[in-house]
């Protein structure tokens, strides 16, 4: 079986779900949002907080029902408008078949089950019956990477060899900023057999946790919140993005972060700013800024090793809370999961409901060895790539 790496991550963006972010890196945004992924850890633990599948789809779209009843659709992309009709999606993306398709097929169908209530919705397109495949007495469809399979024959089997496309509906859009909303419960949602919607709703059964697993997430918590007491994050002030592309490069290599580690990450930073530039006097201006990196992270050590001490925990108590839900809620939503023929666990979790500024994301970072998301830094843009998105392919 695939050894998967899943983390608790925010949503922070307008207008649907831009990209995710690792609880464990709020550490780096001061003491009100580590407190926040602490709490939702806890919480999801703890069995009271709502958590959904991140589901490995193809095309991320968003749908709205208009207060006339109208549906329309759309990709998530930025600078896609609404289409209510075959002809506007020709219009907008003809040169574009892989999306046309997709939406074609959205467009047609999802009406049938949105509610029937004015309202804006995020989902993912999974499949259409000439992408799915039968061997064996199973049924699968690989939207992506991953590949969901069950018997054929079964329930949810039929359900999607019946149907004219397969959808998972998995966050509303709310108010003047279109802010995103997991769906929790499915209430008001319409069944169709032309739609088979993807169960990304984790029941409460499936978010039973064993007690051994259990003890050793709340273990590493404990660890965290006892060195949180006095300890303080001012030395993180201006090091916000360059110790989340550090962390995400240890991922990437399997090391343990550290400072040592996050120490030659700045410097070798700092030395593309330097190479960058042609002025001898730019040159020499970034280099004084690099000398006044490196000897901001000498002079506060012990702060930093501090802070990736507790980073570690979090991060340990993240990965062990994915690994039990995977084993809690196996054969999740009527399928199993596969990567290149072999067992794996699912994409992630969506925790809901601990946090007014946002919502939590329990999400895949690593499959088969290999990253499905980076965070690069040229030192000015930060670049946040998902792999379940066109904008990848594009």
């Amino acid at each position: 079986m695939h050894s998967f790496r899943e983390y608790l991550s925010e949503a922070k963006s307008v207008g649907g779900i831009a990209h995710l972010e690792h609880p464990a890196d709020r550490l780096f945004d001061g003491p009100e949002a580590t407190k926040h992924s602490v709490e939702t850890l806890k919480g999801v633990v703890s069995g009271k907080t709502p958590v959904t599948r991140k589901i490995d789809d193809k095309m991320s779209f968003q749908a709205i029902r208009t207060p006339e009843g109208k549906v329309g659709v759309k990709y998530k992309g930025s600078g896609s408008t609404y289409n209510f009709s075959a002809k506007d999606i020709e219009a907008q993306h003809g040169h574009k078949p892989y999306l046309t398709a997709p939406l074609h097929a959205v467009l047609k169908h999802v009406g049938k089950v949105l509610p029937e209530k004015h309202g804006e919705y995020q989902g993912g397109f999974m499949s259409t019956p000439e992408t799915r495949k039968e061997e064996g007495g199973h049924i699968s469809h690989t939207p992506n990477t991953v590949e969901y399979h069950t018997p054929v024959n079964s329930a949810e089997g039929q359900k999607l060899k019946k149907s004219k496309v397969s959808l998972a509906v998995h966050t509303k859009l709310e108010g003047p900023e279109r802010s995103p909303s997991p769906i929790t419960s499915m209430a008001g949602f319409k069944s169709h057999p032309d739609v088979h919607q993807v169960q990304h709703v984790v029941s409460g059964k499936e978010r039973e946790i064993h007690p051994d697993d259990k003890k050793v997430i709340n273990s590493h918590i404990n660890k965290a919140e006892d060195l949180l007491k006095d300890h303080s994050h001012n030395h993180l002030s201006g090091h916000e993005t360059t110790l989340r592309t550090y962390i995400n490069s240890t991922v990437r290599n399997d090391e343990r972060p550290s400072t040592e580690g996050y120490r030659n990450h700045l410097a070798a930073a700092h030395d593309k700013k330097i190479e960058g530039v042609k002025m001898e006097a730019t040159k020499e201006a970034k280099r004084a800024e690099k000398s006044a990196a490196l000897s901001h992270v000498d002079k506060n050590k012990k702060a930093f090793d501090k802070t990736f001490e507790i980073h570690h925990h979090i991060q340990q108590a993240t990965n062990h809370l994915a690994d039990a839900l995977d084993k809690s809620s196996a054969n999740g939503g009527g399928f199993q999961t596969r990567i290149g023929g072999e067992a794996s666990g699912g994409e992630g979790y969506v925790a809901n409901g601990l946090s007014n500024s946002g919502t939590y994301y329990l999400h895949l970072l690593k499959a088969n060895g290999t990253a499905t998301g980076s965070i690069t830094s040229n030192g000015t843009l930060t670049t946040y790539a998902v792999s379940s998105d066109y904008r990848l392919k594009e």
